[in-house]
């Protein structure tokens, strides 16, 4: 890259992170928290609200900047894959999880706050979208480079079925040896500081939601889902597209549990956060290691 071209990219950056602080900020202003639920919000997550938007916004920034950079897509092509990617794994695939545990969260109970919460984050992604592909210059008639993977149909049906599997154990093994492993996330969850053994805890669990696992398996073929796009217009190398994916589904995620949240406490948060980083995060890589098919075996 030449001095002149580097500096476009860091520009394009910085603008692709400052641009997810304004979506954020119109879909607040558009639909703003009702006042029983920020009145109930903290003065800081585990990171301060000024530090808390500076790491949304640098994490949003990169991912998409760089998915868009390395698309063979432009346009609305461009913009459909993007979305799948920010709102996929961002929104939908949390506020699902926030659904399914709803008798953890009473803020969101008897109301339709959660469907507004789904509405809001639907509206910073699309404003997001849009204003990335601007700031990459994919609107324009200018060539895009050449996909180098495409997705075996019959491949990724087969590979995904068992790919979802290992997501759920990776969920239980994380969800028990990170998460549960805080004291302040079981008094959260269960009103007690208790701490059972690995098989124990999920008997006990499997014992008022015996459709866990169905629901979780079924959740790895969402996140699947999420990056198929992505894989299917990648112009870059393996271990480029890994990394990126990892990060897609280790951060997107996560990132937000930064906030000041009112649903729950800060540890929690950040007990959520390492839990959910590290086990999507490796469950993105192991995705684009066997799902994609390289269209060209020289690269």
């Amino acid at each position: 890259m030449t001095l002149k071209s580097s500096f476009g990219v860091l520009f394009q950056w910085l603008g692709a992170s400052i641009a997810f602080v304004v979506s954020l900020m119109i879909s607040n202003l558009l639909s703003p928290l009702p006042q029983f639920i920020t009145e109930k919000a903290p003065e800081a997550g585990f990171l301060s609200m000024p530090l808390a938007m500076l790491l949304n916004g640098l994490v949003n920034g990169t991912i998409l900047l760089w998915a868009a950079r390395r698309s063979s897509f432009k346009g609305l092509a461009l913009f459909g894959q993007l979305l799948a990617l920010s709102f996929g794994a961002q929104v939908f695939q949390t506020q699902v999880e926030t659904g399914y545990f709803l008798d953890a969260f009473p803020l969101l109970q008897g109301n339709f706050e959660l469907y507004r919460l789904i509405l809001r984050g639907l509206v910073t992604s699309v404003i997001f979208v849009l204003l990335v592909i601007l700031i990459a210059g994919r609107f324009s008639r200018k060539s895009a480079p050449s996909a180098n993977f495409a997705i075996d149909t019959d491949q990724a049906i087969k590979r995904s079925a068992w790919l979802a599997v290992v997501y759920f154990a990776l969920y239980l093994w994380f969800g028990y040896y990170v998460a549960w492993q805080s004291h302040e996330l079981r008094m959260f969850y269960e009103g007690s500081t208790e701490l059972r053994t690995f098989i124990g805890q999920w008997l006990h669990t499997l014992m008022s939601k015996p459709e866990l696992p169905v629901f979780q398996y079924f959740r790895g073929i969402l996140w699947i889902l999420c990056l198929v796009p992505l894989f299917k217009g990648f112009s870059g190398k393996r271990v480029e597209l890994i990394f990126l994916s990892a990060l897609a589904l280790g951060l997107l995620p996560t990132v937000q549990l930064a906030f000041p949240n009112p649903l729950m406490p800060a540890r929690v948060s950040l007990a959520h956060f390492w839990e959910v980083c590290i086990s999507t995060g490796v469950f993105g890589a192991l995705c684009a290691w066997f799902i994609p098919v390289e269209t060209n075996s020289e690269k």
